[in-house]
């Protein structure tokens, strides 16, 4: 099974390179027997690929003509220089946000989250689920581990669980002027089962990964988020 999504990835990353390098807007692409002779893999490899280039809109498959080139779709460019929320990032950009789905619970904090908070291994926070759509769409699920207590006594992020209340407003309720500056970590990964079925794409699919620590003026570190953000529907600016 490994092996056969390392020759998916493979030809995926191929199927990119070709179709950006050759092909217009509506050009047809060779047939999947070609494809695969051409990079040396199985038909089966090359039809796996090509779904999951079209789940992403870049191909359009059509039964018994082929398989073409779509356009581009239109992203949101996302200006990630100042502290601001999902949501707000993409309404600056004019396009549309909803929140499909919101969970607040208590879980056991992760190790990597309890080392971002400073919390002990095996401490409970808060966890906050929410999966955003842009026009429509899915394009972010984000996942945020805040600790029980935050100045000294308890915080309660269940207002997240709609769109009118960010992390950032929820903070800056609890306490005047909490958040002081984050630092996030961004890179390129590919999609696991369980994260792929929300965003509505297959597992494998390349997503922006961006993890986040949001601090106090004093340092204090507030809450810790990772966010999967679609490529097809999201792009990041950053601006020094």
């Amino acid at each position: 099974m490994a092996n056969r999504d390392t020759a998916v990835q493979s030809a995926l990353l191929r199927l990119r390179h070709l179709i950006a390098m050759r092909f217009e807007v509506g050009d047809q692409l060779p047939t999947e027997k070609t494809l695969a002779e051409s990079m040396d893999v199985s038909r089966g490899t090359v039809r796996e690929a090509l779904g999951i280039l079209a789940t992403e809109g870049i191909v359009n498959r059509r039964w018994g003509a082929g398989t073409f080139v779509n356009p581009p779709r239109p992203v949101a460019s996302l200006n990630m220089s100042a502290i601001q929320s999902f949501r707000d990032r993409v309404q600056s950009s004019g396009r549309i946000v909803t929140l499909l789905d919101g969970t607040c619970e208590r879980v056991e904090c992760p190790p990597d989250a309890s080392r971002a908070l400073q919390l002990s291994n095996g401490a409970t926070a808060w966890l906050v689920r929410r999966l955003f759509a842009v026009d429509g769409t899915p394009a972010a699920l984000m996942h945020e581990h805040i600790p029980l207590e935050l100045f000294g006594r308890p915080i309660d992020p269940a207002p997240m669980r709609s769109l009118e209340t960010d992390l950032f407003e929820m903070l800056n309720r609890h306490q005047r002027g909490a958040t002081a500056h984050t630092v996030t970590d961004i890179e390129a990964v590919a999609l696991d089962a369980a994260d792929a079925e929300p965003l509505g794409l297959d597992p494998g699919c390349p997503v922006i990964r961006a993890v986040q620590v949001t601090y106090s003026p004093d340092n204090e570190p507030l809450a810790y988020g990772r966010s999967l953000q679609r490529t097809d529907l999201v792009r990041m600016r950053i601006t020094r």
